[in-house]
């Protein structure tokens, strides 16, 4: 069976249950995924978890990042990012000072849903032999400018500091590679966090508008299409925003049950959602923000709007879910739609009053089309 044959989430499932093999215990991601967030509290069942997880691990994988309890007082999150030429960037169309800064910004991005503090950065890259020194500048120049310009939640003595601790240079056949580590930190007194705490009755909520990144890379490729508001498009992918200090409100104030970023796409991540918590979900069309640059970026690209917004991807905008009503409050958050029972499913509920199936992401890592 070929990569191309399987979808990305079967394949980590069949890689990682080789992970979990141990002795007599074998604990597959989705029975991770399935255990409920109370089983993960301190001093609330956690012996009943896998040995792979008691070895002070709230969070494992099937999640944007891990969580990790070494010591008394504070979770560490810790994520990593692989950034690869010709996949997730290309150098023909922008800088690699941008590429760099992506990358960064990409790893960081999956602290967001968690409300942890990044604190230190692991940089590696991996480069032909035949690569000029001046573009690894280049690139460098872009890391160190994301870790010194991201915006931290906190400020409280060294939690005001995101500092790069080590990494590697490595020498490759293949394409230019970066991989970006990040791990920060958090009160361990927060519900753990993650995308399995969705239950009926919440709502599911947006803190921004999805499909302008995938817009502005459009743009970048097709630099002769004019599309208004296409500065709008271009900073929308080459600087996303990261939701640090919106994700770290919602978690200190406890008033979410789950959360996640869109950067695989709000469909995909929707489908994680309701996957992870066993739950269906109903989204509403008309409540999905439609900004004008994009609308104008899915006439140019041959796509409704939705499909733009649902199937577009490098938004890094909060998904989540909680109680009605946090649309009314500093946060801004758009209601798209609310969680149901598992078998109503995943839809999307039309105008018309019809439900559908969400259209599906515009890009898969493993598929050449």
């Amino acid at each position: 069976m070929l990569l191309k044959d399987i979808s990305e989430r079967r394949a980590v499932e069949r890689l990682c249950s080789l992970l979990y093999s141990s002795g007599d215990v074998l604990r597959t991601p989705d029975d991770l995924l399935r255990t409920k967030r109370e089983e993960r509290q301190p001093g609330s069942g956690l012996h009943r978890i896998s040995r792979s997880l008691a070895r002070s691990v709230r969070l494992g994988p099937g999640h944007d990042a891990a969580v990790v309890s070494p010591t008394a007082g504070h979770d560490l999150v810790l994520s990593t990012d692989v950034q690869v030429a010709g996949t997730h960037f290309d150098l023909e169309v922008m800088g690699a000072e941008d590429a760099g800064l992506r990358a960064v910004l990409a790893a960081v991005s999956d602290l967001a849903p968690f409300g942890a503090v990044p604190q230190w950065l692991l940089l590696s890259v991996a480069a032909d032999p035949e690569t000029e020194l001046e573009l690894l500048e280049r690139l460098y120049r872009g890391l160190g400018r994301a870790a010194n310009e991201i915006s931290l939640p906190f400020n409280v003595n060294d939690w005001n500091k995101l500092v790069f601790v080590g990494g590697d240079l490595v020498v490759t056949r293949g394409p230019l590679t970066i991989d970006v580590v990040v791990i920060g930190r958090r009160p361990n007194t927060w519900a753990t966090g993650g995308r399995d705490g969705a239950r009926p009755g919440d709502v599911v909520y947006l803190s921004g508008p999805t499909g302008q990144a995938a817009g502005g890379w459009w743009h970048l490729t097709h630099p002769d299409d004019d599309i208004a508001g296409s500065e709008k498009l271009r900073k929308a992918f080459l600087q996303p925003e990261i939701e640090l200090q919106l994700g770290a409100a919602l978690w200190r104030d406890g008033l979410l049950t789950s959360a996640a970023d869109t950067s695989d796409s709000l469909t995909e991540q929707l489908e994680h959602l309701a996957t992870a918590s066993g739950v269906g979900l109903l989204i509403e069309a008309e409540s999905l923000p439609l900004p004008a640059p994009l609308v104008n970026a899915a006439a140019a690209m041959g796509l409704e709007p939705l499909e733009l917004a649902c199937g577009g991807g490098e938004d890094f905008r909060l998904l989540i879910t909680g109680p009605a009503g946090m649309e009314r409050t500093e946060h801004r958050l758009t209601p798209i739609g609310r969680v149901v029972e598992p078998e109503e499913g995943l839809r999307l509920l039309g105008a018309d009053g019809l439900k559908r199936e969400l259209p599906p992401p515009l890009f898969s890592h493993f598929s050449r089309d």
